[in-house]
């Protein structure tokens, strides 16, 4: 029988250590398994989405603005390729550092950066544009450090062109990175660039197509290896307008250093073939990073050169005259054949009104009133009509209302009547008189006048004033504007007979707007001269200068209205600038507007 032998101590220390061994690599195995859970299971999916942050790169690739052109085709805006700098906000390991140097390369204070990338999450796969139009030369520095700057990014983009520069400046507008309202609308992030004002924000969601963009993967130093995904960018869609650029050309060309506006409208459809308005300003300044001194420059200018004065409500002189002898001939408070006094003043109650010319020119008819502008003549003519009815005739040609031109932004003018008198005091007769002459409290815009002009060339007919033709988009139109009848003012064709033969007289008769005759070219129209409050360090020069005709007077195709602001009178100021554009028109370019099939 074998008994048992007892185990030495020596075999004891080794189990014990064999037990100890397999304890502590059972703990390790777990402890991997462990972790290998943690981060697979727990952990995978935020650890896979920085392990492609560093291996994938988002890059942005910008859509190009449509085009925009004139009736004949020709570009009046289009855009050109230019380098932009862009930051990626979870890209960026020292913030402070990076942004401080590219405030030093690009020239850009610190605190505008930061304020650019504070826009955006910090987590943000999208670059967040700091910097645009930079040419080749300017990048070069930037390039030369970038290995040090992760996050920064410089792409060729297209920028916004103004090739014609001032030309048409109030027509078109400008484009800059959309502002915080624009940016609440959710239609754009930070850095993207939206029309802010002119033809540019009226059709922005046509012209500014849409953005496409890249999944690149890189290695560990940035640097490209592939393109994982692409999404092509959609260009915008091209707009043409109906302004010819010519008729823009000559008609800014005519009124030159002047302060005032220029409109220029085809009365038998309603289309703008020009609108000036002047001082204008440069529309690529806003394209790119706009200096600070350059904007206040711009904003405090005492000339305003960001105002369109098309808009702009003006009193218009003589020119409304036209409305009361309308209203006179059509109610039948005069003939054509009546004649009343036009002495060089006139009492009216215990006020003295004076007529511009200090020469009694005894009984003339309303032809010859029209013709010569007599203020006395027109007192007496108000009187007899009413201010209720004059505002009555002065609505049905469209004044004291918006025009409906699809810019916006226009004002509405005044139309003053009795029941809208002063709070402090009662109408008088003095204010009716002053009123039929286009002073006192009425206001107008050049739009809305060209429009009412336009009424008297074509019979009565009111249109809405149309700057687009259509929008295109690879070839087929996505939006259009067909001529628009909003109106008709029912006057007698007798009675549109005799405006229009007193504005053929103004011009052609020995009237007051004979500066703006063309030899060979029958041109029909009226001055006004509107008199303001003087400024105190100057007794002179402060009236605005009106003028508003059409020609040829037998066929009219053209509508001009001429205003400039303190410039003088009508006759002397406005009327030489209509005739030179009239001319310009008609004798420089070969063929004059035709109406559309």
């Amino acid at each position: 029988m074998l008994s048992s032998v007892p185990a030495s101590s020596e075999q004891r220390a080794t189990l014990r250590r064999l037990r100890a061994l397999s304890i502590v690599t059972l703990a390790a195995f777990l402890v991997v398994i462990g972790q290998l859970w943690y981060l697979q299971v727990l952990e995978g999916s935020r650890l896979g989405e920085l392990a492609n942050r560093n291996r994938i790169r988002v890059r942005p690739l910008a859509a190009q603005r449509g085009i925009v052109s004139d009736r004949n085709g020709v570009p009046l805006v289009d855009a050109r390729p230019a380098f932009t700098v862009s930051v990626v906000p979870r890209e960026l390991e020292d913030r402070q550092t990076v942004l401080a140097t590219l405030s030093i390369l690009l020239k850009i204070p610190y605190t505008e950066l930061d304020r650019a990338l504070a826009a955006a999450p910090p987590d943000s796969p999208w670059p967040v544009r700091v910097r645009r139009g930079l040419t080749f030369e300017e990048v070069i520095p930037l390039e030369e450090r970038r290995a040090g700057l992760p996050g920064v990014t410089v792409a060729l983009e297209p920028r916004r062109a103004y090739p014609s520069g001032r030309l048409a400046a109030h027509l078109l507008g400008y484009v800059r990175e959309a502002n915080q309202e624009q940016l609440r609308e959710g239609r754009y992030r930070p850095g993207d660039l939206a029309g802010q004002s002119g033809i540019e924000r009226m059709l922005d969601e046509f012209l500014r197509g849409r953005d496409g963009g890249e999944q690149v993967e890189v290695d560990v130093a940035g640097r490209p290896l592939r393109v994982l995904e692409r999404r092509a960018p959609k260009p915008g869609a091209d707009v043409t307008t109906t302004f010819d650029r010519r008729i823009q050309e000559a008609a800014e060309r005519a009124l030159g250093d002047a302060v005032g506006a220029v409109v220029v409208m085809d009365p038998r459809n309603g289309d703008l073939l020009a609108l000036a308005s002047a001082p204008a300003f440069d529309p690529a300044l806003f394209t790119g990073a706009i200096e600070r001194d350059e904007w206040l420059r711009l904003v405090r200018d005492p000339q305003h050169p960001l105002l369109n004065r098309a808009f702009r409500a003006y009193p218009p002189g003589s020119v409304f005259k036209l409305v009361v002898a309308a209203a006179a001939l059509q109610e039948g408070l005069i003939t054509p054949s009546d004649r009343l006094p036009c002495p060089a003043s006139m009492q009216i109650g215990n006020r003295t009104l004076r007529n511009w010319t200090r020469e009694d020119q005894g009984p003339i008819d309303i032809e010859r009133a029209i013709a010569r502008s007599c203020n006395t003549f027109f007192y007496r003519l108000g009187l007899k009509v009413g201010i209720d009815r004059i505002a009555r005739y002065a609505r049905a040609f469209g004044f004291g209302q918006a025009t409906g031109i699809m810019l916006g932004d226009e004002k509405v003018g005044l139309l003053p009547t009795a029941t809208r008198a002063s709070l402090t005091r009662v109408w008088s007769p003095g204010d009716t008189a002053n009123v039929a002459i286009g002073q006192g409290r009425v206001l107008v815009t050049p739009l809305q006048v060209a429009r009412f002009m336009a009424a008297i060339a074509n019979g009565g007919i009111l249109w809405r004033p149309r700057l687009v033709q259509r929008v295109e988009s690879a070839g087929d139109t996505v939006f259009s504007v067909a001529p628009e009848v909003t109106g008709h003012v029912a006057l007698a064709p007798a009675v549109l007979a005799v405006l229009r033969r007193g504005l053929w007289a103004a011009v052609n008769g020995g009237g007051t707007a004979s500066a703006a005759r063309s030899p060979g070219l029958p041109v029909a129209g009226k001055t006004g001269t509107a008199q303001i409050i003087r400024d105190s360090d100057s007794a002179k020069g402060q009236d605005h200068a009106w003028f508003a005709g059409y020609a040829p007077a037998d066929d009219p195709r053209i509508v001009v209205v001429v205003l400039v602001e303190r410039g003088g009178t009508g006759g002397k100021i406005a009327a030489p600038i209509a005739g030179r554009i009239f001319r310009e028109i008609f004798h420089s370019v070969t063929q004059a507007p035709e109406r559309p099939a």
